[in-house]
């Protein structure tokens, strides 16, 4: 379910229509392609990059929801929350985590993004809430029964679920805004060299009028 129908279709929609470059720069700069020429991103630093990067989700996922959840009681009898509610709530903050992480990367949106992205998140509460709201007689037992539900009813469930993807988004945020800072700089001594070099290949006015009229006053 994880795979196919929560998080399925924004990958692929951004596979298709990602571009992180606009096309008016490819073609003005056609060497900006030897940056992904055989498979020049799948190097060593980017996997250890992700790697790194998904050991910390998974570390804050299951610790930071364990030590949130350790005491913590869904009901006003004190009813604790169990291993169903707990897990409901680890894979919540997973499905949103891992979805606006590739809405924070997208950087060309279309439509189909918009709606494959929030529309996968939407699906996936219908599905939380369709699945756990009805007594499936095909099952023999039914675990996830109201689970969804009340864990939603609780307060501190909110809190938690935004804290927890709040600090698995904060690193990719804190690169996002490094990298966008390093484009700029680059892209402005890119633009200030172009600039710099079509003037100097451009014909000089000033100097041919003040060479003709030098010869005038001379043949006079």
């Amino acid at each position: 379910m994880f795979n196919i129908c929560f998080t399925s279709l924004p990958i692929v929609a951004y596979s298709l229509l990602e571009q992180h470059i606009p096309i008016d720069t490819l073609m003005s700069f056609p060497k900006l392609y030897m940056n992904v020429s055989d498979n020049a991103m799948l190097q060593l630093k980017p996997f250890l990059y992700w790697t790194c990067l998904g050991l910390f989700d998974g570390f804050v996922f299951f610790f930071g929801g364990y030590f949130l959840f350790v005491d913590a009681s869904l009901e006003d009898n004190g009813k604790m929350a169990g291993n169903w509610s707990f897990g409901t709530m680890i894979f919540t903050v997973l499905v949103f985590t891992v979805t606006l992480k590739l809405a924070l990367d997208t950087r060309f949106w279309t439509w189909l993004n918009h709606f494959v992205i929030w529309g996968s998140l939407a699906f996936y509460v219908f599905f939380s809430f369709f699945w756990g709201g009805i007594l499936w007689p095909f099952l023999k037992h039914q675990r996830m029964y109201f689970v969804f539900a009340q864990l939603l009813s609780s307060v501190s469930t909110w809190l938690a679920i935004f804290l927890l993807i709040f600090i698995s988004l904060f690193p990719e945020m804190i690169m996002i805004i490094f990298k966008n800072t390093k484009r700029k700089s680059h892209q402005k001594r890119v633009s200030c060299r172009t600039s710099s070099h079509s003037v100097a290949a451009r014909p000089s006015v000033r100097p041919l009028l003040l060479r003709t009229f030098s010869d005038e006053s001379n043949v006079l």
